[in-house]
């Protein structure tokens, strides 16, 4: 290889590294809302933070706004996602549909011995989830439908949802600091796992059903949390 070409290499993985870097510092502060809903985000401060140059930063931007953590304004610029009631009930529906039918397919062709495991690992977990942190219980959570959507074998899915989990982590945050929904979610997942273990489709979507669903009262509540602690600042 020439000196040239190991140099437009060397160049062109380290934009990469910088692309990613500055999609990876977005995105994260887009799911936590570090960056308050509909806020413009100021693509010299997070050039300057990462130290990177504003080119990878408009390219992450753009990158980002697929994946709609992040919304572009023509003439203004890019904004970081907003926080709705509405938006959040359709990601809920929409990762239902997509891990209902992950589901199905687990039953039907899931190996046996990957279950298994998942279910030995959560029977582990039952007994350590009260000292288990907010963030590393949500961590383990996502891993486990995402295990049950490898499982289906559909690639499409684990793209999908992923995009999904991290949009709505914020609210599941909320949701799950209260002990009982804490004990509800493990005991669920372990039931889930058995029945998908015992190839009984029927069984699984329903407990699928009662373990993803939550009502509009509880989304409301958790988003107005959501809110009252994205704008503490301007109420203290």
């Amino acid at each position: 290889m020439s000196k040239q070409k190991k140099t437009d290499k060397a160049v062109k993985e380290t934009s990469t590294l910088a692309v990613k870097r500055a999609c990876d510092h977005i995105r994260d502060m887009s799911i936590d809302f570090a960056i308050r809903p509909g806020e413009q985000i100021n693509e010299v401060d997070v050039a300057n933070t990462l130290k990177i140059s504003r080119v990878p930063v408009r390219e992450a931007l753009n990158r980002l706004a697929e994946g709609r953590f992040v919304y572009f304004d023509p003439g203004k610029g890019f904004f970081c996602r907003k926080f709705s009631e509405t938006e959040m009930r359709e990601l809920y529906s929409v990762r239902f549909d997509l891990e209902l039918g992950a589901v199905r397919q687990a039953c039907q062709e899931g190996s046996d011995a990957a279950v298994a495991s998942l279910l030995s690992d959560w029977e582990k977990i039952m007994n350590t989830y009260t000292s288990v942190s907010q963030e590393e219980l949500i961590r383990l959570d996502e891993l486990f439908h995402m295990r049950i959507v490898t499982l289906s074998g559909n690639s499409e899915r684990v793209v999908f949802l992923q995009n999904i989990y991290e949009r709505i982590r914020f609210v599941r945050k909320i949701n799950v600091e209260a002990n009982s929904v804490r004990e509800g979610m493990v005991r669920a997942h372990l039931n889930l796992a058995q029945a998908i273990l015992k190839h009984d489709a029927d069984l699984a979507t329903k407990l699928l059903e009662d373990h993803l669903g939550i009502n509009s009262q509880e989304l409301r509540e958790n988003i107005r949390t959501g809110m009252l602690r994205i704008y503490a600042d301007d109420m203290s």
